[in-house]
């Protein structure tokens, strides 16, 4: 399956840009949604949580403070360890998509389920590589969706071939920047997937 694929959410979102607004919250200030029309997109200037709600969100909350990895020696601003928790609620009250890397304690404090849980009703977790979306190296993600039907959701995988000691390499001479950038391929498909939330009807029917 390629990236371009019209079965796939990537492909469908080029002709349809324009057809359901989506809120994304906390990106940078060169985000590549800020490129992609219908995309409201809020940055540290505009503040995310000046959201009102209204709309499906894609969320990428601030991720150090929450890092399986390095939260011990992260030095967060201040409010911006809140500012996830803030962004798990939204994501239940409006649907879409949040992303954190692999293992974040957000999920847990949120009390997101993690991709290896059987989740009921419409919160449900994925684990996912933004090679397949044309990252560098593999980033393993999660992603956690809400009132996103599981069957809405295709995903473009790609077999990777392991080389932990070079993509270990490439990840310590990257810019704090290239580390947390988004791909365009990422985005639209994030952005696509958020345009299926469905209607909240609090249901606890396992997604199929």
């Amino acid at each position: 399956m390629t990236l371009e694929s019209p079965t796939t959410c990537a492909g469908a979102v080029r002709s349809s840009d324009l057809v359901r607004p989506i809120a994304v919250l906390c990106v940078s200030p060169q985000s590549v949604y800020k490129r992609i029309g219908g995309v409201d997109a809020y940055d540290m200037a505009r503040d995310a949580r000046t959201f009102v709600g209204g709309m499906p969100v894609v969320a990428h909350p601030p991720c150090r403070a929450w890092s399986a990895k390095c939260a011990h020696q992260a030095k967060p601003l201040p409010g911006e360890k809140e500012l996830g928790l803030w962004c798990a609620q939204t994501l239940r009250d409006c649907g879409g998509v949040l992303e954190q890397p692999a293992h974040s304690r957000l999920f847990a404090a949120a009390g997101l389920p993690s991709p290896d849980e059987r989740a009921s009703g419409m919160l449900w977790s994925a684990e996912v590589l933004q090679l397949w979306w044309g990252y560098c190296i593999p980033k393993i993600t999660w992603l956690c969706f809400s009132r996103i039907p599981r069957r809405a959701v295709q995903f473009p995988i790609k077999l990777q071939i392991q080389q932990p000691a070079r993509d270990r390499r490439k990840w310590e001479s990257m810019s704090k920047h290239q580390r947390s950038a988004t791909t365009e391929q990422f985005a639209r498909w994030l952005v696509a997937a958020a345009r299926t939330v469905g209607p909240n009807h609090n249901s606890t029917t396992p997604v199929a």
